[in-house]
């Protein structure tokens, strides 16, 4: 039986009472995910209230997303709570406690009082992504930053593993350099000068444990209270966290079909810009040649350096691959910022991030403060993976399966739904799918659809940061690269299955699937 205690004294209803403690135990976790709950009738004889008391009060936790309601079975605590769809989530600090003061040094100690009460701490959205299991594990899931594991080269990685353990020597037993091995950074100096059209020298690349800890370098040398962040606006919660984190102010800059509005940057008082010019996140947006222009001549003029979070950008699928930003003005005021983690797998945790010249010092000093580097036999194979050729070569087989997916995905949607308001479906590895008018709100939709198995992503859930109302309300993220086309397709029925059976009219109303960027169609109401 869950923990309750009425006070009928109280000026709020027996039914606000029973909310907000049902809601305060599952955010506590003492109602863990997927816990059964009492039925409104055995509840009710217990608080010795009404039945109807009961059901108002789990109705409203189960349209809040808390509670599943599921005829015949029962009544359950959600596997994925609201709380884990927010871009940056701050741990509630309970009614009524302050935060802890020290005394000056001539006074006598005070009293033991209450328990100290720490300051909030900040947590990254998909830090809080519940792993679900049993019987309502998802089985069709869109996550949006999930690579298939199917994918992975495994004959080729065991071949270069075993052949570099078999010369390791003593690289094995020794420290390497904090910034990496030399010859890890080597191939990737190479590699992006190749192909994302980045002059770098060896010395320029620092490695790092993926983007998320070169958000950390560049914060931990710029960001301090005070000074402010230009962001896309929605953008990546992860970077917003880290920003936020050292201090930073976060200057909020909208998104629309040609990419971070520019123009809004001058008198902003940024001294950072952190964009994701090659496939914008969440709404897949590319960066207009001009927007770039404009981005790179701004920071020049204001001394400002931009952070460019490449993380999607091998996978691009109608028209050329894009040369970066870092590439467009000689690497002089672009950190650029990339990742193996979508193009080989995220276990890697390999990174790295390629930094003007004159940051080279600075960068690598921040980084001996973090850690003495990353394992040498994963640097190792990695680094002959890209020198062979292999990796240019595994890049290419997965693009092809990754472009098939989104294929899939898109008429997938068109058969069911007769119409489709799509971004981002040029490159990358999600769309961004806003829903009709008609439909339920996307939190009705991404329930309904888990009740069937279907894991579906509001721009919150898929760890998106919006400052202010949110300017896409009606947009889902779906992510497509590690599903099959049959997996997919499923998922998609599924979807407009349960969306029937809640009654909504799936009837085409905006004609056939249209695949441009959604602010052309008039944006989000």
């Amino acid at each position: 039986m869950i923990p309750l205690h009425l006070d009928r004294s109280d000026a709020s209803t027996l039914q606000e009472q029973i909310y907000e403690q049902v809601r305060a135990a599952i955010l506590a976790d003492t109602l863990r995910p997927g816990t059964p709950l009492p039925s409104s009738r055995e509840l009710a004889r217990e608080l010795k209230v009404s039945r109807n008391t009961v059901v108002l009060a789990f109705e409203r936790l189960a349209k809040e997303g808390y509670l599943a309601m599921r005829p015949g079975a029962g009544t359950f605590v959600c596997d994925m709570l609201p709380e884990s769809c927010l871009g940056l989530a701050c741990l509630d600090r309970p009614s009524g406690a302050s935060t802890p003061s020290t005394p000056p040094s001539n006074e006598a100690p005070k009293p033991a009082g209450p328990a100290v009460v720490h300051p909030p701490v900040l947590l990254r959205a998909g830090a809080l992504r519940m792993v679900q299991t049993g019987p309502t594990r998802l089985q069709v899931d869109f996550w949006y930053g999930s690579a298939n594991s199917r994918n992975f080269p495994l004959r080729e990685w065991r071949q270069l593993l075993l052949e570099n353990l078999s010369r390791a020597s003593g690289n094995l037993s020794g420290y390497g350099p904090p910034e990496g091995a030399i010859e890890l950074r080597r191939a990737i100096a190479t590699h992006v000068s190749a192909n994302r059209a980045i002059p770098a020298d060896p010395d320029q690349v620092i490695i790092t444990a993926g983007a998320q800890e070169g958000f950390n370098l560049v914060s931990r040398l710029f960001v301090q209270p005070g000074v402010k962040i230009a962001v896309e606006d929605p953008c990546y919660a992860g970077a917003a966290l880290v920003f936020s984190s050292y201090g930073g102010t976060l200057v909020p800059v909208p998104v629309d079909p040609g990419g971070l509005c520019t123009e809004l940057l001058a008198g902003c008082g940024a001294t950072l810009a952190y964009v994701t010019p090659s496939h914008q996140f969440p709404t897949g947006t590319t960066m207009s040649a001009g927007r770039r222009r404009e981005l790179l001549s701004w920071a020049q003029r204001s001394g400002a350096y931009i952070i460019e979070d490449d993380y999607d950008s091998d996978f691009r699928y109608d028209g050329p691959p894009l040369a970066a930003l870092a590439g467009l003005n000689g690497n002089t005021s672009v950190i650029y910022l990339g990742t193996f983690s979508k193009s080989i797998g995220a276990g890697l945790r390999i990174g790295y991030a390629v930094v003007p010249k004159q940051l080279v010092g600075p960068i690598r000093h921040v980084k001996s403060i973090a850690s003495y580097g990353h394992p040498w036999i994963d640097q190792i194979v990695l680094a002959d993976f890209i020198a062979q050729g292999r990796f240019a070569r595994h890049v290419r087989r997965i693009r092809q399966t990754y472009s098939e997916a989104r294929q899939t995905l898109v008429e997938s949607l068109t058969e069911h739904f007769g119409t489709a308001r799509i971004s981002g479906a040029e490159a990358g590895m999600h769309v961004m799918w806003t829903l009709p008018d008609h439909f339920p709100s996307v939190q009705e939709v991404a329930q309904l659809a888990a009740e069937e198995g279907v894991g579906v992503y509001t721009l919150e859930a898929a760890g998106a940061h919006e400052i202010g109302p949110s300017r896409y309300p009606r947009a889902l993220v779906l992510g497509y690269a590690a599903l099959t086309p049959e997996a997919i397709r499923t998922g998609i029925a599924r979807i407009a299955r349960a969306l029937k059976r809640a009654g909504v009219d799936l009837t085409p109303r905006y004609g056939r699937v249209r695949r441009s960027s959604l602010l052309s169609h008039g944006g989000p109401p």
